[in-house]
């Protein structure tokens, strides 16, 4: 078997492979781009191990470019993750969660609904290309949070605003009650009067 031809001053591509919990079945070699592919279509799960060809193996959410940075409820309460947020959008298709399930970074334990990070990734890789170098460094999580935070926002200004409905009604109401009862008081000594003089 011949050595593989290495170009001076280039490394080989990493390849990986990943071993599977339930039955340590074995899958690649693949390369870096193909299994993050692989951890943001469902088919790496939290407990499944990882390693660089090299025997060192890791549990999945260990490897850093792969993202399984989220955790979530299940229906029966089971916690799943950390997994990635392309597993999680599987989750949605597949009915398991809503939009408005909370998911919670596994790190900075921050809890935000899932369509508030959906909608922040989704930003984030339309900005991508377009952004300065210094916004690079913000994270997606970061950046959900913001989002999540100004979805907070409109919220509460929404409720603001039907609040502030109620009010005008209220009050009108009780303007409107006052008056009567005003009317009413007018109304009772004249009344009391009139019995007074027949008695």
């Amino acid at each position: 078997m011949s050595e593989p031809l290495v170009v001076e001053g280039e490394e080989a591509p990493m390849l990986w492979r990943v071993k599977k919990a339930p039955d340590d079945s074995i899958y690649g070699p693949v390369d870096q781009e193909t299994l993050k592919e692989w951890a943001n279509s469902a088919q790496i799960a939290p407990e499944d191990m990882v390693d660089e060809s090299d025997e060192n193996w890791r549990v999945a959410p260990e490897i850093d470019f792969l993202e399984m940075l989220w955790l979530v409820k299940l229906p029966g309460g089971e916690i799943y993750g950390p997994t990635t947020v392309g597993t999680l959008r599987e989750f949605i298709n597949e009915g398991l969660v809503t939009e408005k399930t909370l998911v919670t970074h596994g790190k900075t334990h921050q809890s935000l609904p899932l369509t508030a990070l959906v909608a922040a990734v989704d930003f984030e890789k339309k900005r991508a290309s377009r952004r300065p170098s210094k916004e690079a460094n913000k994270s997606t999580a970061s950046l959900a949070v913001e989002m999540a935070k100004d979805q907070h926002i409109r919220q509460l200004e929404e409720d603001l605003k039907e609040l502030r409905r109620e009010h005008e009604t209220l009050t009108h109401k009780y303007r409107q009650l006052t008056l009567q009862m005003q009317e009413s008081t007018v109304v009772r000594p004249t009344i009391a009067r009139k019995t007074g003089n027949l008695s």
